[in-house]
This record gives C-alpha cells, structure tokens and sequence, in this order.
C-alpha cells in the first residue's frame, strides 16, 4: 500500500514566501541608484534650510549654528530680515541667555582649497547692556550638511562697523596653509568716553584668516 504524501501545511508556505518577497525587494533595491529611489519616492525628499538658502544659496539640509563666545551655547540661525540685511537666533546657556545678530550685507566668501568660507561681523547681546562685536569666521561643512562658526576675532562692544573688506583672490598659500586676508573699519569707545555717548575713535584693523582661525595681522 503507497504512502500518501501530505500536502505542505499552509502555515510553513507563509515564512518560506515572505523570505523570497525579502530576497525580491532587495535585489531591487541594490540594483536602484538612490536619484531613481527619489524619484520613484517624491514624498521622501529631503527638506533644506531656508535661512542658509537665503543667505548663502546654499542648500543644506541642518540650521547654520554658531557657538556662542565665552559660553558653552549655540545659536541656531532661524531669521532673517532682509531689509536690515541681518540673520539672526537665540541661545540660552541656563546661566544666560540672549541674541546673536550676523550682518548679511558685509558677508564676504571666500574659497581656501576646496571648501567655501565666509567672513562676516557678528555680534552677541544679553541680558546685559553690553552688544559684543566680532567678526566671525563660518564654513560650509559638506560633510555635517550644515554651515557653522569656525571662529571669531574680537572687535569691542557697542562698537559701529563702517567697513569691511576681504581680498578677492581665491585663497593663498602660507607656510602650507591656504589663507586669505582683509580689513575692517569700525568706531569704537575712546579711553576717555563713557558707553552712554556715542563712540568716536576709528579703528582700521587687518587681519588674516586660515580654514581653522581668524585674527588680527
């Protein structure tokens, strides 16, 4: 007498089908490039950060962020006024909170190797009287999809910029590194003035700056 042969239970054919459906989908999926993934998936595109857009027509996908100085907090960069030409956001340390402002329209870029840099005055308010100038050097960091505060120099409080100008050239190289370089042109405080007057000295400053620092010359 033959042996009759089972049929396969219905509950063993379910994991052997869905693991041919897992091995089908990727293959599929490797042999996509990721263009051909976004455009099969529209919805699934990547969102880029405006301000960044406005002020550098750059797209990027993370908030321009800045370290505030002589704190351990950052200032994401979430407005712009364009008719002040400003972009600014707030920050607050727990201990102290306040504004960091960037003037737009004395925004300089310059390129050192293959990484874009851009120099432009800062300034840092609190709940303090005192509003804190810098000038601020940013990069655009492929990378981290971002642009951020690589450094600053200094220039004094409630100070008035007047002018600033950064060489056109592409970067140059010293000692290995490639740098560039320019002026800026401020009124500060004399020694003998008080912050309730307006102040009153002109300072013409040089300075250089490298894809790690800024400073005077």
């Amino acid at each position: 007498m033959k042996k009759k042969i089972l049929p396969i239970p219905l509950i063993l054919l379910i994991p052997i089908v869905m693991l041919m459906v897992v091995i089908v989908a990727g293959v599929y999926r490797f042999s996509l490039s990721d263009e051909e993934i976004l455009a099969k998936f529209p919805s699934s595109q990547v969102s880029y950060d405006s301000v960044v857009e406005t002020v550098f027509d750059l797209k990027t996908t993370n908030p321009w962020t800045i370290k505030v100085p002589e704190t351990n907090a950052y200032a994401f960069i979430n407005e712009v006024d364009e008719l002040q030409s400003l972009a600014s956001g707030r920050y607050d340390s727990g201990v102290e909170r306040g504004v960091v402002t960037v003037d737009t329209q004395k925004l300089f870029a310059a390129k050192l190797g293959e990484t874009h840099f851009y120099v432009a005055p800062m300034s840092v308010s609190n709940q303090g009287s005192g509003v804190f100038y810098y000038l601020g050097l940013f990069k655009h960091d492929k990378q981290r999809s971002r642009v951020v505060l690589v450094d600053q120099l200094f220039l004094g409080d409630r100070v008035q910029i007047q002018t600033l100008e950064v060489a056109k050239q592409e970067g140059t190289q010293t000692k290995g590194k490639q740098s560039g370089e320019g002026f800026i042109g401020f009124i500060q405080h004399s020694a003998e003035q008080s912050f309730a007057e307006a102040p009153s000295e002109k300072v013409l400053m040089s300075f250089s700056f490298d894809t790690q620092s800024i400073g005077k010359q």
